[in-house]
Formats: C-alpha cells, structure tokens, sequence
C-alpha cells in the first residue's frame, strides 16, 4: 500500500480525522492491465480504540454488500517496531462527503433531484442494515460525512467501526451507548432527564 499511494503522500491525503488519515492511491485491477483508485485508511499506530474500530469494520463490511455500502477491497495490519500498522482498502468515491457538498461553499449547491437520490440511497442502505442482513446491523455513526458520493452522487454509507449486531430474535430492543457525533433531540431528551 506504500507505493500505491506513492509512499502515503501528504499529496494524496484527502482526508483525516481521529482515527488517522485517509490517501487516495492506485491499484492494479484482476486483470492486470488497469489501475483501480482505491481509498487507503491509514490508522494511528498505538489507539487501542481505532484497532477496535478496524476490525469490527473488517469483521463487517466482509460480509455485506450492497449498492449503498462502500466496498472494502482489503485491508492489512502489521506488527512492526513502532506498533501496529492498520489499513483499510475501500473503493474510491470521487464526489468525496455529503458533508463536503451540505457545508462547504467551495462545492456549488447539489440539485435537488439529486439531494432526493441521496436521501433515497442512504435510507436503502440503512435499511439493508435493518432488515436485509441475518443479523441486524445498528450503524450508530449515521452523518452527512459519512454518506460518500460516487461518481454519479450515487450515496454509499462508510465508516463501520462502531456498527454493532442488532437485538436478538425475539427481542425488540438493544441497550447501545451514544456514539458518534449527532444524537436526535428525542433520546438527548430522555438521556438528560435520566441524570
């Protein structure tokens, strides 16, 4: 992965956050003859908490598929003398976030008929999470930085590592702490009145 992101060039970084950085890079496709842009997750070395993150999204995304889901092509961990390297390979989305295009005025305004395609695609895949799966799936980090837009703004929900197994048969409910960075008003509500 070092040299398809020709050695995780600050070039090719296109994203960052507490988990670590995010390169854009290239990789030879099956048949040899064509290079594939690929996203490469570089996580930081030694957070306990991010190795948690990667595997429950390695664990996760290697299992699922759907239109609306970006795709893990692989991934790589590393035991080495400044700890452990951690990658994730996901297909490249070039219209980057949701957010980018919500909040960013560098971006010129999303049509709406596009914003409904958005919307449409994000809830098919929540719920492909919900019902489509053998065992429910609760996303948990559901936000607008995390519905990646493809080529054609076709949305694909990213970033699994704080997804969790739904309740089990028979149950209706699932005890799971708040995470992320939006909550809705009505379980902030019920949080606060609990304290």
């Amino acid at each position: 992965m070092r040299s398809a992101t020709d050695g995780f060039s600050r070039q090719l970084k296109i994203g960052e956050g507490g988990f670590g950085c995010v390169y854009r890079g290239s990789i030879k496709a099956h048949n040899g003859n064509t290079n594939t842009a690929v996203a490469v997750k570089k996580l930081n070395h030694n957070s306990l908490q991010g190795h948690k993150q990667w595997l429950a999204e390695v664990q996760f995304l290697g299992v699922v598929e759907h239109p609306n889901l970006v795709k893990l092509i692989g991934y790589c961990a590393v035991d080495g003398e400044r700890g452990c390297q951690r990658l994730l390979v996901y297909e490249f989305m070039p219209n980057k976030s949701l957010d980018d295009h919500l909040f960013n005025k560098v971006y010129p305004s999303l049509p709406w008929n596009v914003r409904l395609q958005i919307a449409l695609g994000a809830a098919e895949g929540l719920t492909y999470l919900h019902e489509g799966v053998e065992v429910q799936v609760i996303y948990r980090d559901f936000k607008a930085s995390n519905v990646l837009l493809d080529e054609e703004f076709k949305p694909k929900l990213s970033d699994f590592g704080l997804a969790r197994e739904g309740p089990s048969p028979g149950n209706t409910h699932v005890s799971t702490a708040v995470m992320g960075t939006y909550m809705l008003p009505r379980l902030y509500r019920d949080r606060s009145s609990h304290c």
